[in-house]
């Protein structure tokens, strides 16, 4: 009998945006990026320890749909970022942006996602950054291991970038 199952099998590129690919059982095809984002802080010291996760959809046999919805995405990108914060002091941001008026949407799907470990492994604040001149609102996650020392630092750093704050 075969086992089902529950994450799919994924492959760390690495280069400086630290890079991981996967392919769904619908074919479907994902990066998914931490690129370096020390420019979101006000301190020096923390520069190298602030990432922005990207998702990118980059083969999309469905296209102009979006591909199948797909439980197995979720156990996946929590094992990718599992696996990226094995250096357990960094911080990642993750941008919903509402271009396509979608980013409740993809706040919902992404509290979902971390909603398994978010009391176990990691910290997840949110940080909404209001609503630009096109109307568009903008929200940002911080995500952190719980043992990550600078944690509060950087949000409290971050906090005070995006506000304008000196």
């Amino acid at each position: 009998m075969e086992q089902e199952l529950s994450s799919y099998d994924y492959l760390f590129v690495g280069g400086p945006n630290y890079i991981y690919t996967l392919k769904t059982r619908f074919e479907a095809e994902y990066e998914i990026k931490f690129k370096p984002s020390g420019y979101l802080v006000d301190k020096p010291e923390f520069e190298a320890l602030v990432f922005d996760m990207v998702i990118v959809l980059t083969n999309n046999p469905y296209e102009p749909r979006l591909p199948p919805v797909d439980a197995l995405m979720s156990a996946t990108i929590r094992s990718i970022v599992a696996d990226f914060f094995k250096a357990h002091e960094r911080v990642v941001i993750y941008i919903c942006d509402d271009s396509d008026s979608k980013a409740d949407s993809r706040r919902k799907l992404f509290d979902r996602w971390f909603g398994r470990y978010k009391t176990e492994i990691f910290v997840k604040l949110n940080v909404p950054l209001g609503i630009d001149e096109d109307g568009m609102a903008y929200s940002v996650e911080l995500i952190s291991r719980f043992d990550n020392p600078h944690f509060m630092p950087i949000y409290e750093s971050f906090k005070r970038t995006v506000s304008g704050e000196k």
